[in-house]
């Protein structure tokens, strides 16, 4: 075991803080980014279906079903605890429980044109070919995948105050880059080609400084969550609890930390090979 192996791929909550932060997160992408489809992808129009795997809230569909009132959505998940009761969402939504680690029903196969995930990689030590494979079988040939994650190896740490040393928001940002970094991310427009897609693009969009201590915020909450998962007598326990107090300091002090976005759309193919 690692120091951070807790035997659990998602290492953070399904709680109410917990879909407190990714509400509060998605929102703060959507100020970054400026738009819930990228716009190399043509607008979905009457008839078409829409799939958000890793759903979480569901709050990033909510916004798509919204926006495309003709359109189907489909929020998917190995949990559906955090999405909203079907009684209060727009009548072209909804939410069923699939684990994207394994191949899709038959009912769900080559039934999307649009296919979204977000932030997937902290799941994966290592190159998640097998449900890129999965991913891919969702669409219909040529449909197209966004693929949204954090770049990690180029973060940005900032202070207000010079004579403010960013102590404890470095230590953050070394155990996000020891834990929730992937060296496959940066190579995500080649897996998608070597499984099932073509016409991979990458898009980069820096941090918004306005917006770096609320992106902070979300980050250290992000680690209260991983600290409140790990047993009580693991190693990392008491390191993680005088890390989140001093970063609680720190904050106050004009100390901020956020990461550039990566965006990828690619197509799928019109074959794919077993």
């Amino acid at each position: 075991m690692t120091a951070f192996d807790i035997g659990n791929p998602y290492i953070l909550n399904r709680d109410f803080s917990a879909a407190t932060r990714l509400n509060c997160q998605h929102y703060l992408w959507q100020q970054e980014l400026q738009f819930t489809l990228h716009t190399s992808i043509p607008q979905p129009i009457s008839g078409m279906a829409v799939a958000d795997i890793a759903t979480g809230t569901g709050v990033w569909l909510i916004q798509v079903a919204k926006q495309y009132p003709n359109v189907e959505c489909l929020g998917l998940d190995i949990s559906t605890e955090q999405s909203p009761p079907k009684a209060w969402l727009p009548s072209n939504i909804d939410f069923k429980i699939w684990d994207f680690t394994k191949e899709p029903h038959a009912d769900l196969r080559g039934k999307f044109d649009i296919v979204h995930i977000r932030l997937i990689g902290i799941i994966f030590a290592t190159e998640p070919t097998a449900a890129i494979r999965n991913i891919a079988m969702l669409l219909k040939p040529g449909g197209y995948l966004q693929w949204e994650e954090l770049d990690l190896f180029q973060t940005v740490i900032a202070t207000a105050n010079d004579s403010t040393r960013p102590d404890a928001v470095t230590r953050m940002d070394t155990l996000m880059k020891d834990h929730g970094s992937r060296i496959w991310v940066a190579k995500i427009v080649d897996l998608l080609h070597a499984n099932g897609f073509h016409d991979g693009k990458q898009y980069e969009v820096k941090p918004d400084m306005a917006l770096l201590k609320f992106h902070t915020n979300t980050h250290v909450l992000a680690l209260v969550e991983f600290y409140s998962t790990l047993p009580e007598d693991h190693e990392m326990k008491e390191q993680l609890s005088q890390m989140i107090a001093d970063l609680q300091e720190e904050t106050k002090k004009g100390i901020g930390h956020a990461a550039p976005k990566l965006i990828f759309v690619a197509q799928r193919d019109e074959e794919l090979c077993n």
